[in-house]
């Protein structure tokens, strides 16, 4: 009896947004926590870089190619 060896799983497009997005509110803490309470780091750039990665960056990567599945679709329900 042999044993297969699982196959090679490629890391889609999606999974490496997410983990980029993941990325961007980590360096958002991460600036957050930078300087005194009172900083431009702080009270700007950190709120900021966080705003961009939740509002941002995760809807990116949650959404993409959405619109391609969604036109395949239509283009064989037409043929």
């Amino acid at each position: 009896m042999q044993l297969k060896s699982p196959a090679k799983t490629d890391l889609s497009k999606n999974i490496k947004l997410y983990y980029a997005a993941v990325g961007i509110i980590i360096l958002g803490y991460i600036v957050l926590s930078i300087g005194t309470a009172n900083s431009f780091t702080s009270l700007t750039l950190g709120p900021l870089v966080l705003v961009l990665g939740y509002l941002v960056a995760i809807p990116v990567a949650l959404l993409t190619d959405v619109n391609k599945d969604a036109s395949d679709k239509k283009e064989s329900k037409k043929k």
